[in-house]
């Protein structure tokens, strides 16, 4: 077995299906998207490829505290092959040539959405991980209406904002996507525990889906004059939606709730299209057990699954104090 490491969307070769967060299309668009490095691990048995994971570098400027901070973010295991017969050795060794091939500039590795943290929870600890219980957030769409999963307050939010003249709408033009993209841009400045995607990564996502496979969308919400006071993006992935970002302008339309008919506006068409699982990508701060963004969601009708977060810090005097006590 050999594992080759790519860096360039030149030198990518095709790669097997499987969850768009380590596919080749979404390599491709964060190659060319601003304080952002994708590289991709490949690993082969002679010439046939058996599973390949996606990292993603990134560097982001601060304010609070000031500075440029530079990290790396894993979304799942990867992706593997039928005839891969240990996943875990194989995720072993994808992250083993990660640690070697990150320089002292970047100051952790974080990595989330593990479907199986028992499969994987061997490496992290070799690697000096630290662990922390985070919890995801989903709504099963199979098994009944979103209408009834939703608390008895937001569906009367809804049904009075419908009342009022409330619309929503999936943006398909690019002067639409342009107006939600400031809108969220400007509401996520403020979040400082909140890490927002480059601009020109989600505009190339957004237009570039499409109706039929489509990879990401933005849902708007506007009032009875036509303005938009509400905005969500969901990125699509194996049967299942991910609400990235969602914002709404609460503070001055407070009798329109914008930010729950910005999140219903994604689980609804979700719904329509028979996608079976909807997932919320955060859901409140790790370190937080309860937070008021956590609550929200959860009148939704989404169910709590425990599962953890796994973090590597540059200092690996940092990484033994912090297993001591989490461990």
């Amino acid at each position: 077995m050999r594992i080759e490491q790519y860096t360039s969307k030149e030198k990518l070769p095709a790669l097997m299906k499987g969850s768009y967060y380590h596919s080749a299309e979404f390599f491709h668009l964060l190659e060319d998207s601003s304080g952002i490095t994708p590289i991709m691990f490949v690993a082969y048995d002679g010439d046939e490829e058996l599973g390949h994971m996606l990292a993603i570098l990134k560097r982001d400027l601060r304010l609070l505290p000031p500075g440029i901070y530079h990290w790396c973010s894993i979304y799942g295991e990867g992706v593997y092959s039928e005839k891969c017969t240990d996943r875990n050795t194989l995720f072993h060794h994808f992250m083993q040539r990660l640690i070697k091939a990150l320089d002292m500039r970047y100051l952790f590795i974080e990595v989330r959405h593990i479907t199986d943290p028992r499969t994987t929870y061997r490496t992290f600890s070799r690697f000096g991980f630290v662990p922390r219980d985070d919890t995801r957030i989903y709504i099963s769409l199979h098994s009944r209406n979103p209408e009834e999963r939703l608390s008895r307050a937001y569906r009367a939010h809804i049904r009075r904002a419908t009342e009022r003249g409330v619309t929503y709408s999936q943006a398909t033009g690019a002067e639409e996507i342009k107006e939600g993209m400031k809108l969220l841009k400007k509401y996520y400045a403020s979040k400082i525990s909140r890490y927002f995607a480059p601009t020109d990564l989600l505009h190339k996502i957004l237009l570039g889906s499409t109706q039929e496979s489509p990879d990401a969308r933005m849902f708007t919400v506007r009032n009875k004059e036509g303005k938009m006071i509400g905005c969500s993006i969901c990125l699509y992935s194996e049967e299942r939606v991910y609400l990235l970002y969602s914002c709404g302008l609460r503070k001055s339309h407070p009798l329109l709730y914008p930010g729950i008919m910005s999140v219903w506006a994604a689980i609804e068409d979700a719904h329509k299209r028979g996608i079976p699982h909807f997932e919320f990508a955060v859901s409140g701060a790790p370190l937080r057990k309860n937070t008021g963004f956590r609550n929200f969601i959860l009148n939704f009708g989404g169910k709590q699954v425990s599962t953890i977060r796994w973090y590597r810090y540059r200092w690996m005097w940092i990484n033994k104090i912090l297993r001591k006590i989490y461990v």
